[in-house]
């Protein structure tokens, strides 16, 4: 499974482990905080026992929300191949790259074309594995990345308080135009889109 793990309402530092359900816990932290942060982290992790994935942590008490983004088969399933890229950066609106040179604003979403940039094929990718970032973050906020041309869904791909810089990797369909769209919920933030694979 494909998921964006989300540790909130966080007492003490701690760290999130994901891992299949039966397996033997691993010696690896998939999310890692101090109290009172909101951290999230794509996590891909085996479907274990009854179909499930288990999560552990370690000290203190957290609420998890967990996105499920997609899955991976073992080739005995239909489905789209990945294909991966050296990092290429289709966004930064600090400076202009992918056509936008200016922070996204409070309830403010951007368009940012990716068939045909970065490595992306023009025509035949469905979807985009990504590093997402933000950088100069003036409240407290959520960034949601999503098909473009579709409903924004009720999830959260990055989630910060003013002043942090914060990546996480997304992955996600096009929309039928091959865009993607990005929200931002408060405030005013830079975002900067670096694609290293995709799907078709």
């Amino acid at each position: 499974m494909v998921l964006n793990a989300t540790v909130t309402n966080t007492t003490t530092p701690s760290f999130l482990t994901v891992y299949p359900t039966g397996a033997s816990r691993p010696l690896a932290s998939n999310l890692n905080w101090i109290g009172g942060q909101t951290v999230p982290n794509r996590v891909v992790v085996k479907v274990g026992t009854g179909g499930q994935v288990s999560f552990y942590n370690l000290a203190g008490n957290t609420d998890v929300v967990v996105d499920v983004n997609g899955y991976i088969t073992d080739g005995t399933a239909s489905g789209k191949a990945h294909f991966s890229l050296s990092p290429s950066r289709i966004l930064d609106t600090r400076n202009g790259t992918g056509g936008f040179s200016s922070p996204i604003g409070p309830n403010g979403t951007i368009s940012v074309n990716v068939a045909g940039q970065g490595g992306v094929p023009a025509s035949g990718a469905v979807a985009v594995v990504a590093n997402v970032t933000v950088t100069s973050t003036t409240a407290a906020s959520v960034l949601t990345v999503y098909p473009n041309l579709t409903v924004r869904p009720n999830a959260s791909d990055l989630n910060w308080v003013p002043g942090w810089t914060r990546a996480n990797l997304t992955v996600v369909m096009l929309g039928s135009d091959g865009k993607i769209a990005i929200h931002n919920g408060s405030g005013s933030v830079n975002v900067i889109v670096d694609v290293v694979g995709w799907f078709g």
